[in-house]
């Protein structure tokens, strides 16, 4: 009691009035309002409708034009015959002649019956490729050497020719590359010379002698045939024998297929692995043609 006396007088608490006519009036005009705010919003459902609506009705012509379209493909599809299972395989195996002719010439390899196609069709590197295909041709030089002399053998050319064939396989085998390139390239020239002009004298044009009479022949009467031999073929008349100058000399130095003319008079240098190879493989391909060739004259 004697604490509770100490406590000062506390005022008592008051209320103040507040005038509720503000609130009934405030309320009332909320009353007034929200019908106009109901009827904006319904306005603009109604509106929003009716963008629906147009959308639906755009849609439809376009979606029946597209119908008609399908039922067009399909008529057409009907009129166009399918391909019989034999066309399917032979345009497969086209299409993986092409791969495979692609990789070779991105490789600078030229195309040759020892041609181990299926290494091509691995999804690798070309420095992959490369190295494999130099390591298949290593690995199997004796045989592969062998089935080029047997070839030869059957080959419509003097001896001399295969001669000089069988000993430039015996210097790729020793790493004699130079010695291949400098021994065949005047060889093919030397044969179509004596087998096809009765070795006369005087220029010879090698894109004439043999380009010429070679597209009378089929392109299955070499081997490699097809799409490989055409590949050859342009490389014999296009490259191996054109001249050397300021124009061509640096597409032809960071080519591997050797050229004549730069080989003979000292222009560029060929003296790898690749250069020797693809020395011997254009070499029986052009003693191919000029037999074929030399057969083809002698049945007409």
């Amino acid at each position: 009691m004697a604490a509770l006396a100490k406590v000062p007088n506390i005022k008592p608490i008051s209320i103040p009035n507040i005038d509720l006519s503000a609130i009934k009036k405030a309320h009332a005009n909320a009353l007034a309002v929200f019908p106009e705010i109901q009827k904006q919003f319904a306005a603009q459902q109604e509106l929003w409708t009716e963008l629906q609506r147009k959308i639906t009705q755009i849609a439809l012509p376009a979606q029946a034009t597209l119908d008609r379209m399908a039922e067009l493909a399909k008529r057409a599809e009907a009129l166009v015959p399918k391909p019989s299972p034999e066309q399917v395989r032979l345009f497969d195996q086209l299409a993986k002649a092409d791969r495979r002719k692609q990789a070779l010439d991105r490789l600078g390899v030229l195309p040759h019956p020892s041609t181990p196609f299926t290494l091509l069709d691995a999804d690798d590197t070309d420095d992959i490729l490369r190295s494999a295909l130099e390591r298949h041709y290593r690995d199997n030089w004796g045989k592969i050497s062998q089935d080029i002399r047997d070839r030869a053998e059957q080959f419509d050319i003097d001896e001399e020719a295969k001669a000089a064939l069988a000993e430039s396989l015996a210097a790729h085998q020793n790493g004699h590359y130079r010695s291949v390139c400098r021994l065949l390239l005047p060889e093919i020239e030397r044969v179509a010379r004596v087998e096809l002009l009765g070795n006369d004298l005087g220029t010879i044009k090698v894109d004439k002698v043999i380009g010429e009479p070679g597209m009378e022949l089929s392109i299955s009467q070499t081997n490699p045939p097809g799409f490989y031999a055409l590949g050859l073929y342009q490389r014999l008349t296009d490259h191996i024998y054109v001249r050397v100058d300021a124009s061509n000399r640096e597409k032809l130095e960071s080519d591997p297929v050797p050229n004549r003319h730069a080989a003979i008079h000292g222009l560029i240098v060929y003296n790898s692995f690749w250069h020797s190879l693809n020395c011997i493989f254009m070499t029986d391909f052009a003693f191919q043609v000029v037999s074929a060739v030399k057969r083809l004259g002698s049945e007409e």
